[in-house]
């Protein structure tokens, strides 16, 4: 994505000033009067545009690359937008931010004057609005919140308030889950549509007339998390005989009766059956036909001239459905459809779970996707972790946005497509993924090194090391770290002080490690998990020294100066003799047994259901072994280290599998489970995917899981709330993404037992596969780096304690979230060579300060600063976050805003949406009862009071201000 991040170069294209609007008549206002006694046919122009797939970004865009396939999106807004001039009835929905900010600064003043007329006056809808359409399972919510952010809030700058979207579109993701409906509903959406979901539930709501119902997004929220929902008829797509398209091959309409292809009349009588059958799997009078598909459009006087005919048919020839009810087709958008189901006052079912996994057929559980390509899954929750870091810089600095922290939001923004932090493209493009997201890191650094520098500063006379990311620290390999002398600045984005075991590769035996007051402190130095012999490309160090970072300041920094010493006589770290490492305070005694094992991939022809492959969409053991192996040879080669920071036991289950377990001695809550695989073999030509799996003594029928880093859901074993799940893929149909947490309970002894991820992923941490799932791809997952098989590297974290809390056990709920939100938002470490004479500890001492804290005192332990960004002039964007449900503890929680932070002052708020705007009235809804295992319809109604500028927050709220700044 060469192109995109250059255009986000140009600071101007985010400025561009909105032409003079002409009146306003957009979103409810202008859709048209319906009669009740009819029914009403919405058709609706879409294209579906992925930004990414087969194609990277750009090659959609500009349409190259035709050989694999056809598909030019600049040319799909072009040819719309003539069409949409032409006729003033005609309506097409925008979708992807990122593709029409490409496009928009291409586009002449008249040009934009057209559009946003267009958008004025409803012919062009914005709808789903983010920066792509995110994927759902392994994504994260605060990923997810950015994203649309930062796409609501281009579109409504660029456009105007008309450009605001009412209407979830999450047409494609491969299944749904609560959080993201939560999310549409905090930012004030009307409803959300989507066409995937398990088809056999798929089936029971249609036959029910349950397809549409009222999502309830949130156990903790009451009807503030209400999301009208509709789960589409036909997928996405027109129906059989209506693509009218230059990419199909179906008919045209033919109107002239005097010609030998003439074929209306066939043509309306087949779509007036279509009409009747969707009609009886509906509620209301009102049905939503979708008119597109993957990039249409491209000609779109070609689509929008078939549709013209095909509704003045049915003004001229009047048609009838089965109840006598008269056929009425229009244009229409998402939004007037939601006006109009809720204009009928019908009452609809309460769901309280989710959609997750989808299934398309008895042997295809999208569940694969949850792990494929775990590198980059991780690359992006590494860019998250930075983009927080670097937006609370740019406000400690007094800067507004700059080119460099946009390029990094499009890039985090585009990693949440569908088809790309899933790791479900083909692999050119997730190459370029990769290389996109790298440049864009590497832009910002040097803004955030001398911001960070500016912060500290002591004097006008500034040090001359750069601090740098070591991002290749996790292969043993930090060039920084290797030198004679080393700063090393913790930066803490949480808003409570935070202690962090800091781990950097080197090659010799013997430190001074200096702290932020000048004294020295311990240190310890540990084997690397390997040589890394796979990867001779890069030098990788032998050890790793490790020293607490203690209490680094809420969104604030320490540093630490290193110094190599003499250790010539010093003796490497060397196994010790001992069957048990642990801690003395450990707080429960639970056995729990660790494995890394794998499943063997199912490898079929995928011409019929039973023989469908495991690939990059889809989990599917094989079924001549559908459980999971041992591996064999299995070494079992363990040695131990201790020491007086970390306690390690080093792993090594075969060749191409090991891992370390510690234990650090100033935090007994979690053990770690460092993990190290690949290259998967495949020499016997089956593809191998490798799981970490954990077996206690809990007795347990039940298990949970988080929604997108967030709530916590309940999951049951070969079950589903709302049909009836058939059991014959009994391991693929039971996999959930865990994108933070799962924990079992024991309900007799009142005890839990969590597992922590670093990534999207559940507990499979590898996939190496040799045939496609045949969905699209048309590519094995079978990655490979240095011409060798793809090695990963990765974290869990195992809690266990009390499930209810008391005074024996802590309560394990509360820890999982500790330690989650200390992973998922964890202190950055750079690292600066500081060898130079004029770089010592003395001199730099002198030049700067070492350590430093945005806020004046921590939040409390329940409430975090999830975003600090700056938004308009002399404004920024505030967003805090309950991380306690009610279930866990969670109290209401005050927190003065106005004296909170050191470098400025709040001198005015204003509450918004989830997403920064304007909060404008909802849709109301009626419900007539819950779907679901638990009636959670009573939910108690949220305090959200504000006091000039102490606000409340409820458990699992999210609260959203605009705040005024003056700096000190």
């Amino acid at each position: 994505m060469k192109i995109l991040i250059l255009i986000l170069c140009l600071v101007a294209v985010f400025g561009v000033p909105i032409p003079n609007p002409k009146e306003e008549q957009c979103g409810y206002q202008a859709c048209p009067v319906l009669n009740s006694s009819e029914v009403n046919v919405h058709l609706i122009a879409h294209s579906h545009d992925d930004v990414g797939w087969l194609k990277t970004p750009d090659q959609y865009y500009y349409g190259s690359r035709s050989n694999i396939q056809i598909a030019g999106v600049q040319h799909i807004i072009t040819s719309v937008v003539q069409a949409l001039l032409a006729h003033p009835k005609r309506k097409f929905i925008q979708v992807e931010s990122a593709f029409f900010h490409q496009w928009w600064k291409d586009q002449s003043d008249k040009k934009r004057e057209d559009v946003v007329r267009l958008v004025n006056t409803g012919q062009l809808e914005i709808v789903g609005g983010g920066w792509s359409q995110n994927d759902e399972s392994a994504a994260h919510y605060q990923s997810i919140i950015d994203q649309m952010t930062f796409g609501i809030k281009y579109m409504e700058d660029t456009l105007g308030k008309c450009a605001r979207p009412k209407a979830g579109w999450q047409i494609d993701p491969f299944g749904h889950t609560r959080e993201m409906a939560s999310i549409l509903a905090q930012m004030g959406y009307d409803g959300l549509f989507f066409a995937r979901l398990d088809w056999r539930d798929k089936g029971e709501r249609l036959r029910t007339k349950t397809a549409e119902m009222l999502w309830r997004s949130s156990a903790n929220f009451g009807n503030d998390s209400l999301l009208f929902t509709h789960a589409m008829y036909n997928h996405y797509s027109p129906p059989t005989g209506f693509f009218f398209d230059i990419l199909s091959e179906d008919d045209p309409l033919i109107p002239d009766q005097d010609s030998t292809e003439y074929n209306l009349n066939t043509k309306m009588n087949k779509f007036r059956e279509h009409v009747w059958n969707q009609t009886r799997d509906y509620s209301s009078n009102n049905i939503m036909v979708a008119m597109g598909n993957d990039f249409t459009y491209q000609d779109a006087h070609y689509n929008f001239k078939n549709l013209d005919i095909l509704i003045k048919a049915y003004e001229d020839n009047p048609q009838i459905n089965a109840e006598g009810k008269r056929i009425r087709l229009f244009y229409s958008t998402p939004s007037c459809y939601l006006k109009a189901v809720n204009d009928a006052r019908l009452s609809y079912k309460i769901k309280t779970d989710d959609f997750i996994p989808y299934a398309s057929d008895y042997h295809a559980y999208w569940s694969g996707y949850y792990t494929s390509r775990p590198t980059q899954k991780r690359f992006e929750r590494q860019g998250n972790n930075f983009l927080q870091i670097t937006k609370q810089l740019h406000v400690f600095s007094g800067k507004n946005e700059t080119a460099h922290l946009n390029g990094l939001k499009s890039a985090m923004g585009v990693m949440q497509h569908h088809d790309a932090v899933t790791g479900t493209e083909k692999q050119h493009v997730a190459d370029d993924y990769a290389r996109t997201f790298m440049r864009s890191l590497t832009n910002i650094h040097g803004d955030v090194d001398t911001i960070m520098k500016n912060l500290l500063s002591k004097s006008s006379e500034k040090p001359s090391l750069v601090f740098k990311s070591c991002l290749l620290a996790n292969v043993s390999h930090c060039e920084e770290s290797q030198k004679e002398r080393f700063a090393v600045s913790v930066y803490n984005p949480l808003s409570r002080k935070v202690s962090h075991h800091v781990r950097l590769p080197v090659d010799t035996l013997k430190f001074t490690v200096s702290g932020p007051n000048g004294t020295t402190i311990e240190w310890q130095i540990v084997p690397s998990i390997s040589n890394f012999a796979d990867m001779p490309e890069i030098t990788h160090s032998k050890y790793d020294l490790v020293f607490l970072a203690k209490d680094v300041p809420a969104l604030g920094v320490h540093i630490y100066y290193v110094t190599r010493d003499d250790d010539t006589g010093t003796t490497p770290p060397t196994p010790v003799d001992t069957d048990t490492i642990g801690d003395d305070n450990n707080y429960v005694n639970l056995d729990v047994e660790q494995e890394l094992m794998y499943y063997v991939g199912a490898q079929g022809n995928n011409e019929v259901f039973k023989n469908r492959s495991s690939g990059a969409y889809i989990f599917r053991p094989d079924p001549e072994q559908p459980d999971a192996q041992s591996f064999l040879p299995f070494f079992d080669n363990v040695s131990i280290y201790t020491g007086k920071i970390v306690n390690e036991i080093h792993q090594v289950f075969n060749e191409w599998n090991r891992q370390i377990i510690r234990i650090y001695k100033n935090n007994p809550n979690y053990i770690e489970f460092d993990w190290l695989v690949g290259p998967i073999d495949i020499e016997n030509n089956h593809g191998k995917e490798v799981i970490s799996r954990f077996t206690s003594n809990l007795v347990t029928n039940d298990f949970y899981t988080d929604s997108n880093g967030r709530e916590m859901l309940l999951r049951k074993n070969n079950h589903r709330s709302t049909y009836n799940f058939s059991k014959e893929e009994p391991v693929a149909g039971n996999y959930y993404p865990i994108t933070s947490a799962i924990a079992c309970r024991d309900k007799f002894r009142r005890l839990e037992m969590a597992v922590l991820t670093d990534r999207a992923q559940e507990l499979m941490v590898h996939r190496r596969l040799l045939k496609d799932d045949a969905f699209g791809v048309a590519e094995a997952l079978n990655e490979t780096e240095f011409d060798k098989g793809l090695i990963v590297r990765g974290q869990h974290y195992l809690t266990f304690g009390s499930a209810i809390g008391d005074n024996t056990y802590p309560q394990t709920r509360k820890l999982q979230r500790d330690i989650a939100q200390k992973k998922i938002l964890a202190p950055w470490v750079f690292v600066a060579d500081a060898s130079s004479p004029d770089n010592t500890l003395i001199e730099l001492q002198k030049k700067l300060s070492f350590e430093f804290s945005g806020l004046k005192r921590d939040l409390p332990e329940q409430v975090q600063i999830l975003t600090l960004e700056p938004w308009n002039n002399n404004t920024v964007l505030m967003r805090f976050e309950h991380v306690l449900e009610r279930a866990e503890g969670g109290t209401d929680v005050k927190v003065d805003v106005k004296n909170l932070f050191q470098l400025f002052e709040v001198t005015h708020i204003e509450e918004t949406t989830l997403a920064g705007n304007k909060i404008e009235k909802k849709l109301q809804w009626n419900s007539d009862g819950c779907l679901g295992d638990v009636d959670e319809c009573d939910v108690q109604k949220v305090d959200q009071s504000i006091n000039e500028f102490e606000i409340t927050m409820a458990p699992m709220k999210i609260r959203t201000f605009v705040a005024t700044i003056e700096m000190n």
